[in-house]
């Protein structure tokens, strides 16, 4: 199994104010062409508990809606600043194996721990998680999940051939591993072509979890999700000495994600994402940007 660097806290710093400097890139381009996005999951609580990034926090989250984030992709392929970023997508790099896009800044690495193995661009980065409709009723929920599940399993196989602690688990890994990736990745397109036909209830991330979609989040039988009226509006917030754009109903999104968001958890909660090597050799260049006050 890989062994990590633990990164000294004045470089967990420049880390986060690079991946503010790309934040607000997004959100230059964003607020220029009107296209929505929110901070989301870490980032999002990070601003509301801290005004800032958590500060052991090492990465940062937007989410977009489908329709959203293709414009974005295209309008990048133009707008974006392409000697300092990098738009990551399966289609723009034949290495990288995710659903969803990173921005990278180029002149960076940082590599995570156990995904040494995946030979695609790794400067530091900023997530960009595309939200598609999911079905509203439980069998094809079932059956959707039980892809995704799958498709992801198989793409993060070259790692889990190395990295997954269980014998059988990490057999099967090996054999997942030589299924191209563009199977997996064609599979969760068609999925998401045939969702977002007609409207529902919730939303996800088609190539992303974390945890197990029917043990997390489902009180009262609901099924597993975000709430589609999460994104129908948006406010916005402080990070960082910054405004960025947020759920309007954060309030109730972070309640959903952590419970408790307010109170800080015990240290040995405090995760962060380790790499096996990084080089943050650039200075962040934060000027320009719409600061909150």
């Amino acid at each position: 199994m890989a062994k990590g660097i633990k990164m000294p806290p004045e470089d967990l710093r420049k880390l986060q104010m690079i991946e503010l400097e790309m934040l607000l890139e997004v959100d230059r381009i964003c607020r220029k062409h009107h296209i929505q996005y929110f901070l989301a999951a870490g980032s999002l609580l990070g601003a509301v508990r801290h005004g800032g990034f958590i500060p052991w926090d090492d990465d940062a989250d937007l989410y977009m809606l489908r329709k959203d984030y293709e414009r974005f992709l295209d309008i990048c392929k133009t707008e974006l600043n392409t000697d300092k970023y990098f738009m990551q997508t399966y289609e723009t790099d034949p290495e990288y194996r995710w659903f969803y896009g990173k921005l990278r800044r180029k002149g960076t690495e940082f590599l995570r721990a156990g995904q040494e193995a995946i030979r695609c661009m790794s400067g530091v980065s900023i997530d960009i998680f595309v939200m598609d409709n999911q079905p509203d009723h439980y069998v094809p929920w079932l059956i959707f999940t039980l892809l995704r599940r799958g498709c992801i399993k198989t793409l993060w196989s070259v790692v889990g051939a190395t990295e997954e602690k269980v014998k059988w688990k990490r057999c099967l890994y090996r054999v997942l591993r030589h299924v191209n990736k563009r199977i997996p990745l064609g599979i969760m397109n068609c999925m998401q072509k045939i969702t977002n036909r007609r409207q529902a209830r919730k939303v996800c991330c088609i190539g992303f979890y974390r945890n197990s979609p029917w043990t997390q989040k489902r009180k009262k039988g609901e099924l597993w999700g975000y709430r589609r009226k999460w994104f129908s509006d948006t406010v916005e917030i402080e990070f960082e000495g910054f405004s960025f754009r947020a759920f309007k109903e954060y309030k109730e999104y972070l309640r959903w994600m952590y419970g408790d968001y307010m109170t800080l958890p015990p240290e040995e909660e405090r995760f962060s994402h380790t790499p096996c090597r990084y080089q943050i050799n650039v200075e962040p260049d934060l000027t320009g940007a719409w600061r909150t006050e």
